[in-house]
């Protein structure tokens, strides 16, 4: 399976001077728990639901007045749509991300998260299954 099997694409974007506020109403629209940064189309960086608890909330930052720059992962390792999830996990393990930035030539095609890899573990599982019972009825 590889990353593109199950990375979440069409991620919302803000700009870099988007107040932390702004980015987790969109998380809340979106539904989803990540955003990217970009600067005049250039990705710059994602920030996580976990980023905002971690570096607004418990460290009493006013979400109002913190800009998505103050907050955002910058240096975050990227992984290729092709690359095997296994590598893409090995990947996160060694960084400690819960997110990284799915890049191919360049631009950002999507997120890779651990939430997703959750959620093609358990549809591959359901799915092997039937095959297994099936295999020890012969």
């Amino acid at each position: 399976m590889k990353v593109r099997d199950v990375m979440v694409s069409n991620i919302n974007s803000v700009s870099p001077s988007t107040p932390v506020i702004e980015v987790a109403h969109q998380m809340d629209v979106s539904g989803r728990g990540v955003i990217s940064i970009r600067d005049k189309e250039k990705f710059r960086g994602l920030i996580t639901e976990r980023d905002i608890v971690v570096n607004i909330v418990a460290k009493a930052r006013d979400p109002v007045t913190e800009p998505a720059s103050g907050i955002m992962n910058e240096h975050l390792p990227i992984v290729s749509p092709d690359d095997d999830i296994m590598e893409a996990v090995k990947v996160i393990g060694n960084s400690g991300a819960r997110a990284l930035p799915v890049v191919q030539s360049g631009k950002l095609l999507g997120v890779f998260t651990l939430e997703e890899l959750a959620l093609a573990a358990i549809v591959l599982t359901k799915t092997m299954q039937p095959q297994a019972s099936n295999a020890t009825k012969k």
